[in-house]
């Protein structure tokens, strides 16, 4: 079963441990928005370069640089499926998506947001502070920046998942367990 899902939701919702998960359960590629970026960060490279100013002050990172980070994952989608962490952010990069998957034959067969509060990302995040080292995860305001571009961007990609009815919102504050059982029983109804 080759699926597409996308996992949504405010910075640290859990968005990259469901999928996680998802890959090791279902055999899909997990594709990390964040891990892109910060790899092509650190490789210094004139992309990775442009990049970093966006992301360190919390901005959404303009389309020419995610279609230069997506690569190959239109194909990958169809050919083992594919859970994107992070991406899109927003309804434009949905629909860039779904022409490049729909050139392969694939589309987005889900969308999971992750709901969690505003306290609960200061919290996450706090704790991911002591065993990750991400930029963007270490300025109060910048986190502030993320959730506020997310609030607004939010309500056109769910409304664009919704009217497909492919938007499924899940409670981002229950267990790791809770929600990924959750998620299962969404992706076995596909």
């Amino acid at each position: 079963m080759k699926k597409v899902i996308v996992m949504y939701g405010l910075p640290a919702s859990g968005k990259s441990t469901q999928a996680k998960l998802l890959e090791k359960k279902y055999g899909w590629r997990h594709f990390s928005m964040g891990e892109k970026l910060r790899a092509l960060i650190e490789s210094g490279s004139a992309i990775g370069l442009k990049a970093k100013n966006i992301v360190e002050n919390g901005l959404l990172v303009p389309d020419d640089i995610i279609l230069a980070a997506l690569g190959p994952v239109a194909e990958q989608a169809q050919n083992t499926g594919i859970i994107f962490d992070g991406f899109p952010r927003k309804q434009e990069q949905a629909l860039i998506l779904d022409k490049l998957l729909a050139d392969t034959g694939a589309k987005v067969d889900a969308c999971i947001l992750l709901e969690v509060s505003g306290e609960t990302v200061q919290k996450r995040i706090n704790s991911r502070l002591s065993v990750e080292t991400r930029l963007d995860d270490q300025d109060s305001a910048i986190v502030k920046n993320r959730v506020d571009v997310f609030k607004q961007e939010s309500t056109p990609l769910c409304a664009y998942y919704e009217t497909q009815n492919k938007l499924h919102r899940l409670d981002g504050e229950k267990s790791i367990e809770e929600i990924f059982e959750k998620i299962c029983e969404i992706i076995e109804t596909l």
